[in-house]
């Protein structure tokens, strides 16, 4: 046996050890110093770490999360004006941040315990005060960031209060957006009775809302007097719809419903013009549709009545309006009766940046910006030929634009223009031949023809168009 000593560590693995030793025998004692040096760091008292780099390929999954409804939405069988709202909270990840209540009442819906998408609840109950009298249903929606998973439907559950809220005054059927009402409620008994009760604090605020609006005024929130009424007047909605109602709650009774009503749009005010913001320039209306409406000082559609609307732009060029796109040129279109807005199509020879303008008797003026750009090129042309010179000389810059139908130029391409020399003998071209179109213009410096001496031209090319320069003389 060679006299060579183990000397791997009395606590590795009799295997090992031996492993090593042959390990040693085959390699000599430079690789068995860098085998130990391995070993140091695997089985040695101080921690280290190491790394290498490895080439391959390879195969992984991804879990993907949904996030669960809430369950077991639980509502008593009947209730006074307060109702409770139970549910169990959704299961799995991601676990939600809160949860939104609705109540169902038919077939009308809002939101309720004080609770919203913007504004949930943490917990998995809640208290749904001033319920009006009637049959309800509860919906429980889990949000987690911009998910949501909805709950079944609770089963119903049956209001019916000692004391409720009666609507005395009802809205009236249809009102004008931003006009002003009065409505009064009074306290009752189980049995229908007037409750003469003074002081109860009552809150008005929007019940079903099928146009998004607000009421306001100056308070929606007023005490009851000794016969038990409370009257809110100065009411106002600016948001046009069919089928609002108003809701009159207070802690302790059962809430109460106004019958619905309509809000319509007020006189209209202004016109309003949208459209796309491009097109390319042509002889005949293809930009649009754009569209005019009429507004009210609240932005509602306003149907009654027809309206003229005259067209305009502030473009210097060849424009036209058609009602069609590529039809026939007007000058005006018709708002009509019933409708709340018209639409037409605009077209410009002259590309640039513009407003497309609407005017009407009594209106504010619409106006909607387009920017119409240069259609497909037909022309090439030098804008600044080469001038003479001598022999590899640089001579004076030379420019090149491409125009459209309308001789508007390409502000960008997409394909390069390229210079040539038309001679096929004499001197060589040199310099960049090939430029991009920046600002409407071709753009070559640096150029030179070295060699012969005599008379030249260039040729400039973009796709399919070509065009030659005036003669130049190379001393």
């Amino acid at each position: 046996m060679s006299g060579r000593r183990n000397t791997s560590s009395p606590e590795a693995p009799r295997s090992f050890r031996r492993g090593l030793v042959l390990f040693q025998r085959v390699f000599g004692r430079g690789v068995t110093a860098a085998v130990m040096l391995i070993v140091a760091t695997l089985f040695g008292s101080t921690a280290a770490s190491a790394y290498w780099a490895a080439s391959g390929t390879g195969s992984t999954t991804a879990a993907v999360a949904t996030l669960a409804p809430p369950t077991s939405v639980t509502v008593p069988a009947t209730s006074a004006s307060d109702v409770s709202v139970s549910w169990t909270a959704s299961a799995g990840t991601p676990a939600p941040t809160g949860y939104y209540v609705t109540r169902i009442t038919g077939t009308a819906s809002m939101l309720a315990c004080g609770s919203s998408p913007a504004a949930p609840i943490t917990g998995t109950g809640c208290t749904d005060s001033s319920v009006p009298e009637g049959t309800h249903r509860y919906v429980v929606t889990a949000i987690y960031r911009s998910w949501t998973a909805e709950s079944a439907a609770s089963g119903n559950v049956t209001v019916n209060n000692i004391s409720t809220i009666n609507f005395t005054v009802q809205p009236a059927a249809s009102v004008t957006a931003g006009s002003v009402q009065s409505v009064t409620v009074e306290l009752r008994t189980a049995l229908g009775l007037k409750l003469m009760m003074a002081g109860v604090p009552v809150t008005i605020g929007i019940g079903n809302n099928p146009g998004g609006g607000t009421v306001t005024g100056p308070a929606l929130t007023a005490n009851t007097n000794l016969l038990g009424e409370a009257t809110f007047s100065g009411l106002t909605i600016t948001k046009a719809g069919t089928g609002y109602t108003l809701l009159a709650t207070s802690p302790g009774y059962s809430g109460a419903v106004s019958s619905a009503f309509t809000v319509t749009a007020a006189a209209a005010v202004r016109l309003v013009a949208t459209g796309p913001a491009s097109g390319t320039a042509s002889a005949t209306a293809t930009v649009g549709p754009f569209t005019l409406e009429r507004q009210d000082t609240y932005g509602n559609p306003v149907t009654s009545g027809s309206t003229d609307v005259t067209l305009a732009s502030t473009s210097t060029g060849t424009k036209v309006f058609a009602a069609t796109a590529g039809g026939a040129s007007v000058t005006k279109v018709t708002i009509p009766a019933g409708a709340a807005s018209a639409s037409f199509f605009y077209g410009d020879t002259k590309a640039g940046s513009y407003s497309v303008t609407g005017t009407a008797s009594g209106l504010i003026q619409a106006a909607a910006p387009v920017i119409v750009s240069a259609s497909a090129a037909t022309t090439i042309e030098f804008v600044q030929g080469p001038a003479g010179g001598a022999s590899g000389q640089t001579l004076s810059p030379v420019t090149v634009q491409v125009l459209d139908e309308f001789r508007n130029p390409l502000l960008t391409s997409a394909n390069p223009v390229t210079l040539t020399k038309l001679e096929q003998s004499g001197g060589s071209l040199r310099g960049t031949t090939s430029q991009n179109i920046a600002g409407g213009l071709a753009t070559f410096s640096g150029l030179s023809i070295t060699g012969k001496a005599g008379t030249y031209h260039l040729v400039a090319s973009y796709g399919t168009l070509t065009v030659t320069s005036a003669a130049f003389t190379i001393t």
